[in-house]
């Protein structure tokens, strides 16, 4: 009796103990949430003073609601199999090689990390990513922003483009796209319907692998910018690796995406999935969901990135260019008559130094204008634009304090100042192209002494031409638009000889000299300037 007793005790006991098991809370799944970018760093994943990013407090929300704890980090020396096995699975936002330092400075993965990380998931564990975890370890160098960038590479792609399924190429302006369900059964798409649209940074992909179990295509026909001018193609999927699990979705730039319903949804399910709390059919089905997924938009050579104007590049800086002109004040220039800059006649607006209409006779309105500084061996760049009928000029070796000699009652043939002439003239309407030594006053000539070519490249009134004077020793180039159109050596016997001929012929020792101003020329006309470069160069 007493042990029937004791049996019966033991019993309860024991069932007791089980109910308790039961009902006692399961330990939470444990995600590694990483985020180092060693490109480009997303503001929804950037750390601020007080951390978490915006995408970690969403996640801490989801986490408490799903029972899933999140560990966040950027530290990629950390992968290895002993730090990866503590979690169930890992979850990427990243950018760029993360195998360097990179631009969040964070320490970077060895390529063993790497390797730990899909020996990992192979093992049976699980993988998410959004957004721009396809914009990581390029198949190119990440400096490669040209064509090859564009190219499928198939089996020879970077193995963690073959992990993730796919590879970022390039993104156009943000705007609302629609995304088509494919499989609506999948786990977070029960109650998303047949499609959805909302407004979201776009990736355009490409390398998709052939095992992937598309979940959404994304309608890039509709879509703006020619990024998108290409087939529908996959923008949400899923596919095994060994006996783990990969998702992604290349949503998740912006804020609001994170707080989007939709989004939650399709994260959640696709969050379960990975971690292998619920389970779903992945068959390949790229070939039937997207089969133009594989047709790449075409690649554009982009136009070279204006430069700002009156700027120096960084090369410009180590080529020893420095600006002539500031692009805002009247530093360095001055009056040709005078010390100080015209008061009128010339401005100096939004970058742009120009000489304005006066009545049409030289120097009646605000004059030449002369560096303060003197050049001997140099290499002058400008650009100008000029007016219908315009005349003006770019001048050399100018000597303001020289003037023709000239017999008693014999009136001077030189009005400006003196020196050699860079030639700004429209040759299709002012007279002057039609006078001199078969065309030496036309546009890209040495004024009155060297003609340019007939067939010189000249761009339309209201275009920037551009010139290009070098000035090394004897040696004096002159240049239009990247042709050459003059190439003399002063004091030669040719040079003298068409000076000789030339309204300069009563000026001592014209063109010779051993130095001298730069000038910018008032002949009455309208004509602007801007980006005057100029760089000295060792004397031949």
């Amino acid at each position: 009796m007493k042990a029937s007793k004791f049996c019966s005790l033991v019993s309860i006991f024991t069932v007791l103990l089980l109910a308790a098991a039961s009902t006692a809370p399961a330990a939470p799944r444990k995600i590694l949430f990483f985020t180092k970018s060693s490109g480009y760093e997303h503001s929804v994943i950037s750390w601020k003073k007080g951390r978490p990013s915006f995408a970690e407090k969403i996640l801490l929300e989801l986490g408490q609601k799903n029972g899933w704890e999140f560990t966040f980090s950027k530290d990629g020396s950390k992968f290895s199999p002993e730090y990866l096995a503590q979690f169930d699975a890992v979850f990427f936002y990243t950018t760029g090689d993360l195998c360097s330092e990179g631009t969040d400075k964070q320490p970077p993965m060895t390529s063993a990390g790497k390797q730990a990380l899909f020996d990992y998931v192979r093992g049976g564990k699980g993988f998410i990513g959004t957004h721009s975890a396809t914009d990581t370890f390029h198949t190119a160098s990440e400096s490669q922003k040209g064509p090859d960038r564009y190219v499928n590479h198939g089996k020879d792609a970077d193995p963690y483009a073959c992990f993730i399924g796919g590879e970022f190429i390039i993104h156009g302006a943000q705007q609302v796209a629609t995304n088509r369900v494919i499989d609506p059964g999948f786990p977070g798409f029960e109650k998303v319907g047949d499609s959805f649209a909302f407004q979201e940074e776009w990736y355009s992909l490409k390398d998709f692998a052939p095992d992937d179990h598309c979940l959404t295509v994304i309608d890039a026909p509709h879509m703006k910018g020619s990024m998108y001018e290409r087939p529908p193609y996959p923008n949400t999927w899923a596919r095994k690796e060994g006996n783990g699990r990969v998702w992604y979705t290349a949503m998740g730039h912006r804020e609001d995406a994170w707080t989007n319903p939709t989004f939650q949804q399709i994260l959640v399910g696709g969050i379960k999935w990975a971690l292998g709390e619920v389970s779903a059919d992945v068959t390949p089905n790229i070939k039937t969901a997207a089969p133009g997924a594989y047709t790449n938009p075409r690649y554009i050579e982009p136009k070279p990135a204006a430069a700002v104007p009156n700027t120096l590049t960084a090369q410009e800086k180590n080529d020893g260019w420095r600006l002539l002109w500031d692009g805002k004040t009247s530093d360095g220039w001055r009056s040709a008559k005078s010390e100080n800059f015209p008061a009128s006649g010339w401005t100096l607006k939004d970058g742009v130094l120009t000489v304005h209409e006066n009545s049409g006779e030289e120097s009646v309105g605000g004059g030449d204008i002369i560096t303060r500084k003197r050049y001997a061996d140099f290499e002058l760049t400008a650009d100008f634009k000029i007016t219908p009928g315009a005349n003006s000029g770019i001048k050399i070796f100018v000597q303001p304090n020289i003037s023709p000699i000239t017999k008693a009652g014999e009136k001077a043939a030189v009005g400006s100042a003196i020196g050699m002439e860079f030639q700004i003239l429209d040759d299709l309407r002012h007279p002057d192209a039609k006078l001199g030594h078969d065309g030496d006053r036309t546009i890209g000539s040495l004024y009155d002494l060297i003609p340019a070519p007939k067939d010189k490249k000249v761009l339309p009134i209201g275009e920037w031409n551009h010139a290009r004077i070098l000035s090394q020793g004897r040696h004096v180039e002159f240049w239009l638009n990247g042709q050459k159109t003059v190439e003399f050596e002063r004091g030669s016997a040719d040079f003298r000889a068409r000076v000789a001929a030339s309204k300069y012929h009563n000026i001592p020792d014209f063109g010779e000299w051993a130095d001298g101003h730069i000038l910018l020329q008032d002949h009455g006309n309208e004509v602007s300037f801007q980006n005057i470069k100029i760089r000295g160069l060792s004397a031949k």
